[in-house]
């Protein structure tokens, strides 16, 4: 139980610290004059749980959990956020086919470098170097698209610039810093504990555990958009998360620390994050995920986990 509720005190503080510390760096380069379009689909795609819960995994010894920051939390946005979404809400909205295109691909680089069972500071370099063109394009390509508008959070942290002193924001980010540090800390912490305690693998800590608990947050971020009639929000955030998870995030962790990749990432996770993905774009590309939809997406979450319990 202590490990537990360790565990669960680390994911807290990480999730609490990095919305913190997001609002802080928008409101920073806000106060500095970069572009609000960039930041719009930065802000979008951008999810520091993850990252710093993957991060500080990888630092500890635990690479199994860095993937399901990655891979897991890409098929729980895809099958358990998506899906719950459109059944609330189907989301109908005509997405350029290209970028639906892009995003499909764009895990496929990381499968090519892992397959050797490593993903080294190079493989992580390489991620970071096609990540960086690829989100370029997007921002420049797509500035008269409506599905890459700011979110209402976004537009909180605008109007908190008004009224904030000019060191509000960059103090926010360095207390954020510290909450996720030590956060982070007790997250792992908490894993190594449960991994001894339940005799469970780190990697089927990360990929389902982990990745659901940093992620939750993405059901909240999707639903309540479309609810307001911004389904564009809710698809620009499908893109924009996947992108981001899979070449960025992916990236930056691996050079930072080196990852080993367990022959169930290659073989049986990896490709379950591709199946949900593929019928997420496939739905896209009609213009429409419906309720039906979204049940067939839902379903396909929870074959996942009930496979990864026999398996």
């Amino acid at each position: 139980m202590i490990e537990i509720a360790t565990f669960i005190l680390g994911i807290v503080l990480v999730v609490w610290g990095t919305e913190r510390f997001v609002r802080g760096l928008v409101g920073s380069a806000l106060v500095l004059g970069v572009s609000t379009f960039a930041l719009g689909v930065v802000f979008g795609g951008f999810d520091a749980e993850n990252l710093s819960a993957g991060i500080a995994s990888a630092l500890k010894g635990l690479p199994g959990i860095s993937l399901g920051t990655v891979i897991g939390s890409s098929i729980f946005l895809l099958g358990a956020a998506v899906g719950i979404t459109s059944v609330l809400v189907p989301l109908e909205v005509r997405v350029p086919g290209k970028y639906i295109l892009l995003t499909f691909l764009s895990p496929l680089p990381m499968f090519a470098l892992m397959r050797d069972g490593m993903l080294s500071r190079y493989d992580g370099l390489a991620l970071l170097a096609i990540s960086l063109p690829v989100i370029g394009y997007i921002v420049r390509d797509s500035r008269h698209e409506a599905f890459l508008e700011e979110d209402e959070e976004f537009e909180e942290v605008l109007e908190e610039r008004e009224e904030k002193p000019g060191w509000y924001f960059p103090m926010l980010m360095l207390l954020s810093i510290v909450v996720i540090i030590a956060g982070a800390e007790l997250l792992v912490r908490g894993a190594k504990g449960i991994i001894q305690s339940f005799g469970i693998s780190d990697t089927l800590l990360g990929m389902v555990f982990v990745a659901a608990a940093v992620s939750f947050e993405e059901v909240a971020r999707m639903v309540v958009p479309a609810w307001k009639g911004r389904p564009e929000i809710s698809m620009g955030n499908i893109l924009g998360t996947v992108l981001f998870f899979v070449l960025f995030n992916a990236g930056l962790i691996a050079l930072i620390a080196p990852l080993r990749v367990e022959q169930s990432v290659v073989s049986f996770h990896f490709p379950a994050m591709m199946l949900i993905l593929a019928a997420t774009s496939a739905f896209m590309l009609n213009g429409k995920i419906s309720r039906g939809n979204g049940i067939v997406l839902i379903v396909l979450y929870l074959a996942y986990l009930i496979l990864n319990y026999y398996l």
